[in-house]
């Protein structure tokens, strides 16, 4: 495989899975509308995100790049824990 070839990899991943959710949100209906969308089309459209996602996951651990960084709401409170000993080492 190329060298090029994983960036290209990485640059297509990102364009369908902004497309596919792009997608989703043109076609969000209003509580108790009739969705423009199928069942079936809605799952296929997850389905496709779930595999872009699993294959982005991927190539951040072969990279040594994936963190297990969830989304954080903005109404969400969050912890966050710090070692005292390495708050130590950072102040010297």
């Amino acid at each position: 495989m190329s060298k090029k070839t994983p960036d290209f990899e990485i640059r297509l991943l990102s364009a369908v899975r902004k497309t596919l959710i792009s997608i989703a949100k043109d076609t969000m209906t209003k509580p108790g509308m009739r969705h423009p969308l199928t069942e079936q089309t809605q799952k296929m459209i997850t389905d496709c995100l779930d595999i872009v996602v699993s294959r982005q996951v991927a190539i951040e651990k072969d990279s040594g790049t994936h963190t297990k960084m969830k989304p954080v709401y903005t109404d969400e409170q969050t912890v966050q824990s710090v070692s005292v000993d390495e708050l130590k080492k950072t102040l010297n």
